[in-house]
């Protein structure tokens, strides 16, 4: 009987290896796999904030800075606009810019700007609501109050992703209804300037001499601010010095005539003709506003 032996080859000898490369090999791939790994997230990261700061706009609320401050130097003038009533006390804050981020690669600048007024006790529903409907009708103004009509709420959509939004209670007297832009793209060389505020206003010379009892003397803006109204001509604001506070000094040099239609610790405002005046405290010093109705510059 013949007993036939299996040919052994090399081939079957090297068929019962390793099916996997040697420990040493796989390491070496798995450490440039990783490497490659590395590299390739660092380029696609490096992509996508390259995207982020190049690329040109794709949704409103990347719109630059320079095109938000149109619309908002729009809206404020619209806003000023629809609260001239010779009932209340109006007074335009100056243009505030701030930093801001608009993700973690992109900074950017938001504006604001705030438009006060002082209005009797009771008289804050009224106010606001006539500031919502003189409005134009495409920023869809509206009001909204709450918990028994105490709380007051005002927002406007100006367009361009500017907005318009004021919170207060019934009972309250100062009122601040705030235009805004969001945050938006830096532009280089902004321009961030008001319009010509055109020139000082003879009260605020007055005021400023019934405040401090001078009787008269020459009198300087320290700033002002300006907004165009909607149907031409400028709003403007005037602010002077008045001298160091006195506590519980209370309203002085008020015209014959003229009634505060706000009074407490930190001043008093009232109105003459179309102007507005406001005395306020600053670093224990008084500050006087005056205010104009919209005129020719």
């Amino acid at each position: 009987m013949v007993t036939v032996v299996p040919r052994v080859t090399m081939a079957a000898v090297t068929g019962l290896g390793f099916a996997e490369p040697p420990p040493e090999a796989a390491r070496r791939r798995g450490r440039w796999l990783r490497i490659v790994s590395g590299v390739w997230a660092a380029m696609l990261l490096a992509a996508v904030f390259w995207s982020v700061r190049s690329d040109p706009p794709t949704v409103p609320e990347q719109r630059d800075i320079a095109r938000a401050l149109a619309g908002l130097r729009t809206a404020s003038g619209a806003v000023v606009a629809a609260a001239q009533d010779e009932r209340w006390v109006l007074s335009l804050g100056e243009l505030r810019l701030e930093d801001c981020s608009i993700n973690p690669a992109w900074d950017g600048l938001v504006a604001t700007r705030e438009v006060v007024l002082y209005v009797p006790e009771g008289d804050a529903w009224t106010a606001l609501g006539g500031i919502a409907d003189g409005l134009p009708a495409n920023y869809a103004a509206g009001m909204n109050a709450s918990r028994g009509a105490t709380r007051l709420s005002l927002f406007a959509d100006a367009g361009e992703h500017v907005g318009i939004e004021a919170e207060a209670h019934s009972s309250d007297q100062v009122l601040t209804v705030r235009v805004f832009t969001g945050c938006r793209p830096d532009v280089p060389g902004l321009d961030p300037a008001d319009p010509a505020a055109g020139s000082m206003p003879d009260l605020l010379r007055s005021t400023v001499a019934g405040v401090t009892g001078s009787g008269g003397g020459a009198v300087e803006a320290i700033a002002s601010r300006a907004v165009v109204c909607p149907d031409g001509g400028t709003l403007a604001a005037f602010v002077a010095d008045a001298g160091p506070a006195t506590p519980d000094s209370g309203p002085r040099g008020v015209p014959e005539g003229a009634l505060p239609v706000w009074t407490d610790a930190s001043g008093w405002a009232y109105r003459m003709g179309s102007e507005s005046v406001v005395i306020t405290t600053d670093r224990d010093r008084f500050r006087v506003t005056v205010t104009t109705a919209c005129r020719p510059t």
